[in-house]
Parts: structure tokens; sequence; C-alpha cells
């Protein structure tokens, strides 16, 4: 396997975002409108997401009025990171959040103490995710086992990036429990802790790859379709009991994330996107690390 270390900053290369809504039993991909026949619900909704590149098509579809052009009455609201958004959804605090894929799965399933009927309604995008070393390790780390004795950030346990890491690591007879550690951090934490050189490196998402390149501590040394080219990552889960109430709410909302998805996969919108997505109220990011390839 071939290891880089780059400088590219603009997460649009790095993965795409899918127009595609899946449901777990499978769902038909069309989208349709409100006007048609079909009264909108207006019963007024929330829907969590943490601040990374993959929630893309949530704060889009928010900007550009799209949820209303559905029929939805939908407001944002942020968290900082994953365990927080899995508390506020497990505790039904929420009905439609951002996740990682493996969230809805391990959520529905039971398989720690917060359970919950979940489908996997909407996967957001694929690829755009980046093993991140601080760059004092540049030229040093060849391999995975190179990678023995350090201490790596992960956003979650079910996560894309923790299944990954830890497959590849296995795959390389490293033992991610005894070999190295991987620590739990909030997205916005990880670059904040390569810098002050209190991990390793991270997995993790865009822009915050982009940001450690940006100021200079750390390089991309694998990029994550290396490891699964066309890898899901973040999804909109719905809850189920949510979805049989409001089917007509739900299918705007689909609506909506299907037509944000691809507004922003047409490279002409990836200036005035990066825009858009840069504000406070969304990623909070410089533009220049979230615009597409020029």
């Amino acid at each position: 396997m071939t290891h880089i270390l780059f400088d590219s900053r603009r997460f649009l290369q790095l993965g795409a975002f899918a127009s595609l809504s899946t449901a777990l039993a499978g769902a038909a991909r069309y989208v349709t409108s409100t006007s048609n026949n079909e009264p909108a619900d207006n019963t007024p909704l929330t829907i969590g997401y943490v601040p990374i590149a993959g929630s893309a098509p949530i704060a889009i579809a928010d900007a550009l009025g799209l949820f209303k052009k559905h029929g939805v009455n939908v407001t944002l609201k942020k968290y900082s990171g994953w365990s927080d958004l899995w508390t506020a959804y497990a505790t039904e605090q929420l009905d439609v959040a951002h996740m990682l894929s493996p969230m809805t799965v391990a959520i529905n399933a039971g398989v720690t103490n917060a359970s919950r009927p979940t489908e996997l309604s909407f996967t957001q995008n694929t690829n755009g995710q980046a093993i991140t070393l601080a760059s004092k390790h540049y030229g040093s780390v060849n391999s995975a086992a190179d990678l023995k004795g350090m201490v790596l950030g992960i956003p979650f346990e079910y996560s894309v990036h923790a299944l990954l890491l830890r497959d590849y690591l296995v795959s390389n007879a490293v033992d991610p429990i005894a070999d190295l550690e991987l620590r739990l951090l909030r997205p916005a934490d990880m670059v904040a802790q390569l810098t002050v050189e209190g991990i390793d490196g991270f997995i993790g998402p865009g822009p915050f790859n982009e940001r450690a390149i940006s100021n200079g501590s750390g390089r991309i040394w694998l990029l994550t379709k290396q490891l699964w080219d066309k890898h899901p990552c973040c999804a909109v889960a719905m809850a189920k009991e949510w979805k049989a109430e409001h089917p007509t709410a739900a299918q705007g909302v689909l609506n909506a994330l299907e037509e944000a998805s691809a507004i922003l996969s047409n490279p002409a919108q990836f200036d005035s996107s990066a825009r858009t997505l840069s504000q406070e109220k969304y990623l909070n990011q410089p533009a220049t690390l979230l615009d597409g390839p020029s």
C-alpha cells in the first residue's frame, strides 16, 4: 500500500457527497414534491449535527431553505462531539440526527446501553477521511508497524474511522489495544491535541485533516479510501417511531438532502458552498479549507 504525505487542503477532492437515501430495509431513490396532493407537515423538527464536512448536506439544506421548500419545519442544533449527540438522540431529545454510519446500526441493535429503533435513512458522503500524523513523524513512519507506541485519536467507537483503523492495524499484525493507544476525541479537539503534541496523530474527517496541514502540525499519511474505496461515512438517522408518525416530513427531509447533495456535488457551486459552510452557525471553518478543487 502506498502511503502519502501531501498538502491538499480541499475536502471536496477527498470525498463525495451522496445524493442517496438508503434505508436499512431498502428504499427506492426518488424525489417528490410536497405540493403534489400531499400537505406539508409543519410539526417542528430539530435535527442535530456535528460540524464536520460530512454534515454539509444538512447545513446547505438549511441555508438555502430546502427543508422549508419541501414542507418541513426544521431547526438545526449543533453538537461539539458525537457523545453529546448520541445521548441526545438516545434520550429522545432528537428524532432525526446526523450520525456516523455505524452509530445507526449500533443504537438500532442495542449493542450498548443506548438503544432506540433507528433507520439509516440517508448517506451523506463517502470517503473523505484520513489518517493524519504529526509533522515530526514525517519520514519516519513507513508502515503500520511504525505506529506502535503512538497515541492516535478517533472520533467515536461506533465510527467507520475506528473500524477502518482497527482493521488496518490488525491486518498488519499491530494490536490496536496492546501496541498503541486509541483515544476518543471530539473532532475539533484533534488538531489542538496534535498541535500541543498530546497525540501523535488521528483518523478523522474534513476539514480537520486540512486544518492540521494548514497550521503545520500534521501531514496526511493515508486516505481512508485506500482502505475501502467509497466507504460510507456520515449518515442521517431517523427514529422509526417518528418516521412512522410523520411520513410526509420524513420524505421532505430526504428530498431536501437529495437536492443539497446535488448542489454540493456541482463544481460550479464549490466556492459558494464553501462560503456558506464557513459561517459560524454551520462549520465555522475558513472557506479556504472547504472549497473544491480549482
